[in-house]
């Protein structure tokens, strides 16, 4: 039976997750026996969908708590089950995960880069990264990044360029097409009913950046008078998003759903979608959005792998002036042609998953 490990930190809603889960759910349907480690107790996310198809959930503390103890625990799980390939999306962490799936005989290890985040340059944090590309670099047999900024930031420009492999973020294309049904009862049940709908879709965290769209709501109005912010997701920054919409008096402005599985229908739903992260990898939500035939204003860093179509107008989070007017100015043309532009560029789940799974069935050739 061929076994294959995910390690994920967390399986909670977001993007790097939904991929991850997606290749599991793929390695299911090919026959290998799928498990996911996970750090920390909370069960979250994709964890009961990917347990009623098959696939085992492991919990562990997170490697800071203690390295040594993570990567003993890291080789004996690896001795144990003699995965065939270990896939891992921890970023620098991934270094541990190399080491060890090379000295358990692991033949597939693939490092996965996600983001291009770079969140400070402490000495400390810079040797430590310093030491994990060098672990990874020498004992993965696979570099791939979902974008090329995430590819560069993880394995060195160097590395990445002459090694590494972009599999952009695939989605299920036919599901996010733009949908009136879909737009005409997600509006009906939230009571937006001539709303002008801005949406957006992410971790409630600082690097997504949802405060700056609220600060930016009060003068929205003042040009679209009937405008409302949909806020879709969770996380650690949703209490002091609360005290904010509070503070700006725009209680009856901002919807926040929470997560939800039908974000395509929400999507839907939305006039501009808006997107002003301070750092990505290859956000999905993006690609989503596109397939949905959404207009959509969105940070300058982001990167230029996300570009699919004539869709998005990134904007400078310096210019908050520039934001409100190409907010206010977006309009829905031609919704329904903007899935198959995608699916003819390759960026269907079915496609990427094709790509990932050839990784994992290959002649191995590399010690």
């Amino acid at each position: 039976m061929k076994r294959c490990l995910q390690i994920t930190a967390s399986l909670r809603i977001g993007g790097a997750e939904k991929v991850a889960r997606d290749i599991g759910l793929e390695a299911r349907r090919l026959g290998y026996e799928v498990d996911y480690l996970v750090f920390g107790d909370e069960v979250c996310g994709y964890e009961r969908e990917l347990e009623d198809n098959g696939c085992r959930m492991i919990h562990i503390p997170s490697p800071s708590e203690n390295y040594r103890r993570y990567f003993g625990t890291l080789k004996q799980l690896m001795r144990q089950n003699k995965y065939r390939v270990v896939h891992a999306h921890t970023m620098f962490n991934i270094g541990w995960a190399m080491l060890a799936a090379r000295q358990c005989g692991v033949p597939i290890r693939i490092a996965h880069a996600h983001s291009a985040l770079n969140n400070g340059h402490g000495l400390k944090k810079m040797i430590y990264e310093k030491l994990m590309r060098s672990l990874i670099l020498h004992n993965a047999t696979d570099l791939v990044a979902c974008g090329n900024a995430a590819g560069i930031r993880l394995f060195g420009r160097e590395a990445y360029e002459k090694a590494g492999k972009c599999i952009l973020n695939g989605i299920d294309v036919d599901r996010f097409s733009f949908s009136e049904e879909a737009r005409n009862r997600i509006r009906e049940e939230l009571k937006l009913d001539d709303a002008f709908v801005i949406g957006h879709v992410g971790h409630l965290a600082p690097v997504k950046n949802q405060a700056f769209l609220i600060r930016l709501l009060p003068q929205i109005i003042e040009r679209r008078p009937n405008a409302k912010l949909l806020l879709l997701g969770d996380g650690e920054d949703r209490e002091k998003l609360k005290a904010l919409i509070m503070k700006e008096k725009l209680e009856d402005r901002v919807i926040m759903t929470g997560n939800v599985r039908n974000v395509p229908d929400f999507l839907s739903a939305m006039d501009v979608f808006a997107f002003p992260s301070l750092f990505e990898g290859m956000p999905l939500s993006v690609v989503e959005v596109q397939a949905n035939g959404l207009p959509c204003v969105l940070s300058t860093e982001v990167p230029r792998d996300v570009y699919l179509t004539d869709l998005l107008r990134p904007v400078s989070l310096d210019d908050p002036v520039q934001w409100i007017e190409l907010i206010c100015d977006a309009e829905r043309i031609e919704p329904l042609r903007y899935a198959s532009e995608l699916q003819k560029k390759g960026f269907d789940c079915e496609t990427v998953m094709k790509r990932f799974m050839y990784l994992y069935e290959r002649e191995e050739t590399k010690s």
